[in-house]
């Protein structure tokens, strides 16, 4: 994909929260909304380049684990904090196609989050 070919990373702005991703992961993903930005056609304004960050109106916060999943062949570890159902409709937003959900996994479970909850709330 030689849209992508200029610079070596791409930033994002991501809901307030700015990402430097490299083209190279994005021309792994070619029909994803992120690689569509990044394309010269979309980053070009008179033939210049912008190197501003492209802004996307999204959580910025579970952007990282989108991008976990274009890195690590769409195994994705996520906290408790994060639902995987408001990542699965990242994903989808962002242009992602037959996610497997099944690679998609939670870090540690909801009732250790509460112990831990209820241990901090209670030394308030």
């Amino acid at each position: 994909m030689s849209d992508l070919s200029s610079g070596n990373t791409v930033k994002f702005n991501v809901g307030g929260t700015v990402y430097e991703v490299s083209r190279s992961l994005l021309q792994q993903h070619p029909d994803t909304m992120m690689a569509r930005l990044a394309s010269d056609t979309w980053s070009q304004s008179d033939g210049v380049i912008s190197t501003n960050a492209l802004f996307i109106e999204r959580d910025g916060e579970r952007f990282r684990y989108c991008l976990d999943y274009m890195r690590d062949g769409g195994i994705v570890h996520l906290p408790p904090t994060v639902p995987k159902a408001a990542l699965l409709q990242d994903l989808e937003y962002y242009g992602f196609q037959h996610v497997d959900e099944s690679k998609i996994s939670m870090r540690g479970s909801m009732s250790m989050f509460k112990t831990c909850f209820k241990h901090i709330d209670s030394i308030k």
